[in-house]
């Protein structure tokens, strides 16, 4: 009777001998084809249970890495988890020794903190110089490293501490591996045979995956000690100001309300509001010029000496407290922001003091929130405005779409208004453009050191005066403004070349801090305009005259002109017309009751001649 051939699954499964279940089928004497397909399915089986063995122990590590985590997440001292990664790694690596080293930044080299396995007094506490053995190599790079033979291997710097110390430990093979947090290496994770041997890909990625794991738990007790140690130290300020449980209380209780202001997207004025009703007295905002931006009390007048002693707080950076004032510097990184000023009845006490300190962070954060938004915003739509003043050849189709998703319509943006201000700071120029921008429902940019405007409205003059005034307002600066019509978005650099002439024409004549069209200056805007209007600057300044001509057949046209000729001498005008004197005093007054009472002003006559030339010339 033939012997049943063994299972090959079921030996794999009872974990048997496979040579010693072939050896018994052929004794068996089994067939040679049976045979031959037993000795295949022994290389399938063997093969099988090289995949378990390398399953099994993957789910080995995994359950090792997983408890460590565990493991790491409840503990907080940190020797005892750099004792614990040290003792996991030589577990994990099945290795004769495994140890940490952490990064000493103050002296600029590393030193070994735990170890496990370790049989000589030599290895904790060893430091190594930047660079140094395989772990200060690792420490430098930031990259992985293995060596078969510590002792021969030339690609790494040999000291003689560090030699001595893995010569008493025994140490051959070496792996080590940096321990990373944020890409920083803070220290280095090494395992170590006392035989010569080599590491695998899948050592290197195990003892990287324990590593990470040891970043964090090293991070989380480095927080949790800075943590205790605030708390501590805020327990001990606390205790030097007697009621501190009540204070500190109070004092979370402002943070979180602040925080909340901050969290809802109010503004300063609402900070103001909010630290005047947790510290009494008067709380006002002092930007860096010594200027009021916002006060808990408007009616109250603040003391004149805010700004010198603002001055003084920003130079220090710290509080200062004089009398019953308190001020506190509002400073960021790149610039002073001005301070926050409480004015009470007494000196405040710690408590109130650190309470102002917190609103004025809060307050800080809200300006530079509303600032970096008011830069993006100034950006986008000044970008916008931008294309539209230059000579290339626009898409304006593409133009309207963009200016719509800002909410802007460009095609009833038919006013543009250049504004210059006086000596503008620049860290107030992007919210005031914002500003503008959004109270014009337009766009604003900076252009050639001047604001430009384009927004809607049919009357240049109305928009450029309250835009004046709104931009006044938020730069803190004077405005000379300039306007012009924009009949259609491809006249936008047209209309600003005029209103930038009539800007130009402001200055030049000393009229600092007005708004004006072309059509405001006169002669001189005509003289500026790109495209004069001689006719109607001629109709502007004569036209009563010109009218009361026509129609009563009167010659007050050439009374004027002979009395300007005759330096303005009514005389002298009687003899050149042949007119009585009485006759010629009788048309300059009908001339005044036409052009005003001011009409024989220097600058209003000199306009008056001048337009005489050009109707004479022009024969308007």
């Amino acid at each position: 009777m033939q012997a049943e051939r063994p299972s090959i699954l079921q030996l794999v499964l009872e974990g048997a001998d496979f040579d010693a279940a072939v050896a018994q089928a052929r004794s068996a004497g089994l067939s040679a084809k049976e045979l031959a397909e037993l000795e295949r399915e022994r290389t399938v089986a063997l093969q099988l249970r090289e995949t378990l063995i390398r399953h099994r122990r993957n789910e080995a590590e995994l359950q090792l890495l997983n408890d460590t985590a565990n493991d790491l997440a409840s503990m907080r001292d940190l020797d005892s988890i750099l004792q614990a990664i040290a003792d996991r790694a030589r577990r994990l690596l099945e290795c004769d020794l495994a140890y940490i080293s952490l990064s000493d930044h103050d002296r600029g080299d590393c030193f070994i903190k735990a170890a496990a396995g370790n049989i000589s007094g030599l290895l904790v506490g060893l430091r190594l110089a930047a660079g140094t053995g395989l772990g200060g190599m690792v420490a430098r790079t930031g990259e992985p490293s293995s060596v078969r033979n510590y002792h021969n291997d030339p690609s790494f710097l040999h000291t003689d501490p560090i030699d001595r110390t893995v010569a008493a430990e025994g140490i051959e093979s070496l792996l080590a591996v940096p321990v990373k947090l944020k890409q920083e290496v803070i220290g280095v994770l090494l395992a170590a045979h006392r035989a010569v041997r080599s590491f695998s890909s899948r050592d290197t990625n195990a003892l990287i995956m324990l590593a990470n794991h040891a970043a964090v738990a090293i991070e989380n007790s480095r927080l949790l000690t800075a943590a205790q140690t605030a708390v501590e130290d805020l327990r001990v300020a606390n205790a030097t100001i007697g009621s501190h449980v009540d204070d500190l209380e109070r004092t979370v209780d402002v943070h979180e309300r602040l925080t909340k202001l901050v969290i809802q997207g109010k503004s300063v004025d609402e900070v103001v509001h909010a630290t005047a009703a947790a510290v009494p007295g008067q709380v006002l905002i002092v930007d860096e010029h010594g200027a009021v931006v916002t006060s808990s009390d408007q009616d109250e007048e603040p003391p004149f000496e805010l700004a010198e002693i603002g001055v003084e707080a920003r130079r220090s950076g710290h509080t200062l407290v004089r009398d019953h004032i308190c001020v506190v510097p509002m400073i960021t990184e790149s610039e002073p922001l001005g301070t926050l000023v409480h004015l009470g009845t007494t000196t405040i006490n710690d408590t109130d003091r650190r309470i102002l300190e917190r609103a004025a962070l809060v307050a800080t954060l809200v300006l530079v929130t509303r600032r970096r938004m008011a830069e993006a915003e100034a950006q986008v739509r000044g970008e916008l405005l931008g294309e539209l003043l230059t000579q290339k050849i626009h898409d304006y189709d593409q133009l309207r779409h963009r200016a719509s998703i800002l909410g802007v319509d460009l095609d009833t943006c038919r006013v543009l208004v250049v504004a210059h201000l006086d000596r503008p700071a620049r860290e107030r120029i992007y919210p005031a453009l914002a500003a503008l921008a959004r109270r014009f429902r337009g766009l604003a940019t900076h252009h050639h050191g001047a604001v430009v405007l384009l927004a809607p409205g049919d009357d240049p003059r109305a928009v450029a005066h309250a835009a004046s005034r709104e931009l006044s307002r938020t730069s803190r600066h004077r405005v000379t403004a300039g306007a012009a019509l924009v009949p259609h978005p491809t006249a936008v650099l047209a209309a600003h070349d005029e209103a930038a002439k009539c800007v130009r024409a402001l200055l030049a004549l000393g009229r600092h801090g007005e708004t004006a069209e072309a059509g405001d200056l006169g002669f001189v805007g005509v003289l500026f305009n790109g495209h004069p209007d001689v006719s109607g600057f001629v109709q502007a300044t004569l036209g009563p005259v010109l009218d009361y001509d026509r129609t009563h057949r009167a010659d007050l046209v050439r009374t004027i002109e002979a009395f300007c000729a005759t330096n303005q001498n009514a005389r002298n005008t009687a003899q050149t017309l042949h007119l009585h004197h009485n006759t010629v005093s009788q048309r300059l007054n009908r001339v005044r009751l036409l052009l005003g009472d001011q009409w024989r002003d220097a600058d209003r006559l000199l306009e008056i001649q001048i337009a005489l030339r050009l109707h004479k010339i022009s024969g308007t």
